[in-house]
């Protein structure tokens, strides 16, 4: 019985082989009717929202060991907050000119800045003072820049690290 079987499967596979290499494609048929062409759609970041760059002044709080600093971002709703996502960057330059952006929260062992999200806005909070400044050579340090991000597919496509500001400014081709 067992020979049998396996001759049939032999037999098989020798005809879905045979079948698979005998077929090939067909002729291209003519093009269909062409409908009515849409409008052109928005570039790039349909749906995203984002911030410029701006100050931030912190100030300390009651506790004499943090300090805090309410931003307004209305855009920020419950629906938001539900479904989508927020993300939050700080910058600053290096002692040799380099721009350095960083997701917050931010933690490198000694200064943390956190993020608490709600509607209408957000807090950050830090165990310094990281309030925003024009460095020797005129540039500006610590300024901040939120993105909403609304729920749906394209909000959570594979692929993009969101605490990479160079992916995220060219996935969603913000402008600084």
């Amino acid at each position: 019985m067992k020979k049998v079987f396996g001759y049939l499967f032999v037999a098989c596979m020798f005809s879905l082989t045979l079948g698979m290499t005998s077929c090939k494609k067909g002729d291209t048929g003519p093009a269909g009717p062409q409908g009515e062409k849409g409008d052109s759609g928005v570039a790039g970041n349909a749906g995203i929202i984002y911030s410029e760059w701006a100050d931030a002044t912190f100030s300390l709080a009651s506790d004499n060991a943090t300090y805090f600093v309410d931003v307004d971002a209305p855009k920020i709703t419950t629906d938001i907050l539900n479904n989508g996502d927020v993300k939050v960057y700080t910058q600053y330059y290096t002692s040799a000119g380099e721009l350095v952006v960083m997701p917050l929260p931010y933690f490198n062992g000694n200064y943390i800045i956190n993020v608490s999200l709600f509607e209408g806005g957000f807090e950050l909070y830090s165990n310094a003072d990281f309030s925003s400044y024009t460095d020797d050579s005129g540039k500006n340090a610590f300024q901040y820049r939120y993105v909403i991000i609304p729920g749906g597919k394209a909000a959570r496509k594979a692929g993009i690290d969101w605490n990479n500001y160079e992916q995220v400014k060219a996935y969603l081709h913000l402008k600084n």
